[in-house]
């Protein structure tokens, strides 16, 4: 299943699709997505899931 992740990084913020299980913890799939945009957890404010 994909979801959609919305990070913001400093004062940007960026939507990333993300592939996983249907059960994914919200924390996770914010973790993956952070990891796929590259983003490192200096970098990183908060995320959520959109969809």
């Amino acid at each position: 299943m994909i979801r959609e992740v919305e990070l913001v990084v400093g004062t940007e913020t960026r939507r990333v699709d993300v592939e996983a299980d249907v059960l994914a913890r919200e924390d996770a799939l914010v973790d993956l997505a952070r990891q796929q945009a590259g983003v490192s957890p200096a970098e990183f404010r908060t995320g959520r899931v959109v969809e």
